[in-house]
């Protein structure tokens, strides 16, 4: 049975160009019959306040390094791939990994978490999980896999992950 799906593969191309990831979780940039490796980072959580009478607070996830050493040219759709810990299909992708875009400064990369002010008479706040996330279209990849592709992103510093999880960063040149 082996040979015949072997062959089957061989001659007929039923084989992906390009192999699952072995570990769940992490990001992979497809690019030909390889698998590139993008950044892994962890975020350092940042919160601060400022100003007298009225404050302004923010809290953001911040990756060290002004850009990511990972990059790619601008222009063109990008096609990642990560192995899933869920069944494939039983759930949609786009409620786990999220792409976004980071805001760069000088020695960091920064994802803003929550904003907010406050004056003697009150204060507020915004939380947006969802702020900032960029569309990716999702299909199967594999037995495992998911396969991500990006429309065309402009110049800037980008990391895919998932809630409470690594990023893992890449820059669009």
């Amino acid at each position: 049975m082996r040979f015949w799906l072997a062959f089957a593969i061989a001659v007929l191309g039923f084989a992906q160009a390009v192999p699952e990831p072995d570990i769940a979780d992490i990001f992979y940039r497809v690019d030909g019959d390889k698998l590139v490796s993008l950044e892994r980072q962890a975020a350092a959580l940042q919160s601060g306040a400022h100003g007298f009478i009225v404050m302004s607070m923010k809290s953001s996830a911040e990756f060290p390094g002004g850009k990511s050493p990972v990059r790619f040219k601008s222009g063109e759709p990008l096609t990642f791939v990560v192995r899933s810990i869920f069944p494939v299909g039983a759930i949609d992708p786009n409620t786990i990994y999220y792409l976004r875009k980071l805001n760069e400064k000088k020695k960091t990369r920064e994802l803003i978490m929550m904003s907010g002010s406050a004056t003697p008479f009150g204060a507020s706040t915004k939380v947006t999980p969802s702020s900032g996330v960029l569309p990716v279209e999702f299909s199967k990849y594999g037995e495992h896999s998911l396969k991500a592709i990006t429309a065309a992103l402009p110049p800037g510093e980008y990391a895919f992950g998932k809630q409470g999880g690594a990023a893992f960063c890449f820059g669009v040149d």
